[in-house]
């Protein structure tokens, strides 16, 4: 696994944790896409957070070509996908990833940050 992949995995798999000791109704899985992508011709590593009680899915892709940028995209699990945003990889963290996940598969009506 390359480093870039790991480090994030890590903060993903940490924000995931956190993230289920505050809503511990809400289950997400979490995958590692590190040969997929490329099998398919893109030069690209991903990391994935799915929501299946809200059909909802977080894709965190780490591009080759932009090493230092992480893209993270929201959709549903069939692929559709609705937004997406870049970020710094030195910003990542798991506030930033805890704040994404409460923010796409929590209903806004429970929503409270």
């Amino acid at each position: 696994m390359k480093s870039t992949l790991q480090k994030v995995s890590e903060i993903i798999a940490k924000a995931n944790d956190l993230f289920y000791n505050k809503f511990d109704n809400v289950d997400t899985l979490m995958g590692i896409m590190d040969k997929n992508l490329r099998n398919q011709g893109m030069k690209a590593d991903a990391i994935t957070i799915d929501c299946i009680a809200q059909n909802k899915k977080i894709v965190v892709l780490i591009y080759d070509e932009k090493p230092n940028t992480i893209v993270i995209a929201l959709g549903s699990k069939e692929g559709d996908i609705y937004s997406s945003a870049e970020y710094a990889l030195n910003e990542l963290s798991e506030a930033i990833i805890i704040d994404i996940m409460e923010k796409n598969f929590i209903p806004q009506e429970n929503y409270t940050s």
